[in-house]
């Protein structure tokens, strides 16, 4: 007999619990099976992951767009090793077929970490110049901060790639929440990458819609990203960014 699956969180380079220790069950819609458990994450849990993102961005942000391309380029070697392992996640959470997800989805997902470890690389900027007499402008470009990201059911491989990726490749932090109903995929490529990348520079939350709400209500992300119903980015005062 196949032991359940027990999902964790992803903060600071290692799976954690919650505080509360509340799960969500973990369901193949192919077959209706309840295989595993995920996280439940609450509000004390959410102030915790911030605060060590903020801190992993420190430094981050200081990284050179050289040394994040390296970075980015070594974990898509690393999603397509271990690919296998990848397909059957997202299967088996979303109940796509193997052929869609090994032959569409992940080459696209593998193809997008490099494109944005190139894009590190290449910033255009506008030249800079004396526009007015005695000031020289120019422009600089620099990272937000701690990025806060919700995924949809329907990708949950893909979208969380095209979220993380980009976010990564700037020099920000990410927080990143799956799907309430998805959290498998999403969780083993957070690992994945998170084993290089420093410590809590790439983090996991699993939750449902309030998970969401406490993300957006935080006061630590600069930017939200949010894929999904507007209830999940709902933190009270309004939507709270996409």
């Amino acid at each position: 007999m196949t032991a359940a699956l027990e999902l964790h969180n992803y903060v600071g380079g290692e799976p954690v619990g919650t505080l509360a220790g509340e799960t969500l069950p973990l369901v193949d819609p192919s077959t209706g099976e309840e295989y595993g458990t995920s996280p439940l994450t609450r509000w004390m849990d959410v102030d915790a992951v911030m605060s060590v993102a903020a801190e992993a961005f420190g430094s981050w942000s200081q990284s050179t767009p050289r040394q994040r391309q390296q970075v980015l380029l070594e974990v898509a070697d690393a999603v397509e090793e271990r690919a296998e392992e990848l397909v059957l996640a997202e299967c088996r959470n979303t109940g796509k077929p193997w052929s869609v997800v090994r032959d569409e989805e992940l080459p696209r997902a593998v193809d997008l970490i490099r494109f944005y470890a190139g894009a590190a690389r290449v910033q255009e900027d506008g030249s800079g110049g004396e526009y007015e007499p005695g000031l020289t402008s120019f422009s600089r470009r620099e990272p937000i901060g701690v990025c806060a990201q919700v995924t949809s059911w329907t990708h949950p491989l893909l979208l969380a790639v095209a979220k993380l990726a980009p976010a990564l490749a700037a020099g920000n932090a990410v927080v990143l929440k799956p799907a309430e109903t998805t959290p498998v995929s999403s969780a083993l490529l957070v690992e994945i990458a998170g084993e290089r990348l420093p410590a809590g520079v790439l983090n996991l939350i699993c939750g449902d819609r309030d998970s969401g709400r406490a993300m957006v209500a935080h006061e630590v992300p600069g930017m939200f990203s949010i894929t999904g119903d507007g209830a999940v980015g709902d933190g009270g005062g309004g939507f709270g960014g996409c």
